[in-house]
């Protein structure tokens, strides 16, 4: 996204432009978005200024706006060694500077949806840009022995 474009993928992976002031879309050079079928919950990363999205296996993937190749955010290793199996089911923006991610689990065979608090830190490593997830909380925030699944459509935060 820049002050005059605001970029959009459509589900066979080709990109495209609307510009705000002409109103109206344009593809983007033939660039094609790879795999898009496994990248969902897109938004401009927190403090990093890259697209950051959810991928499969518990991964969160980044890449800046103008490189195609998608990279995966370091720094979660630890929540994904204590969730074997982890898939998370939505990545959103929790606050100006954090994002929440959802997961279910199953313990003795109890749904559990679980969440976690991430901060973003982009930073230099030697010439290459990296992409660290910081996890400031987590935890169930529902757990029910009547439930068989769940679709969780959309989560959001509020401040009283």
């Amino acid at each position: 996204m820049d002050e005059k474009h605001v970029y959009a993928v459509d589900e066979d992976g080709e990109c495209f432009a609307f510009s705000t002031s002409e109103c109206k879309f344009e593809a983007v050079d033939g660039r094609r978005e790879s795999n898009v079928e496994n990248r969902h919950d897109w938004l401009i990363g927190i403090g990093v200024g890259a697209l950051i999205c959810r991928g499969i296996g518990g991964k969160i993937l980044w890449r800046m706006p103008d490189d195609l190749e998608w990279k995966e955010v370091k720094g979660l290793e630890e929540l994904q060694q204590q969730h074997p199996g982890l898939e998370i089911i939505k990545l959103c923006p929790y606050s100006v500077e954090r994002l929440a991610i959802f997961w279910e689990a199953r313990p003795q065979g109890i749904l559990e949806l679980w969440f976690a608090e991430l901060t973003l830190v982009g930073r230099m490593d030697g010439e290459v840009w990296e992409v660290n997830g910081n996890i400031e909380w987590s935890g169930p925030v529902l757990s029910d022995s009547s439930y068989t699944g769940l679709n969780l459509l959309c989560a959001g935060s509020l401040y009283l």
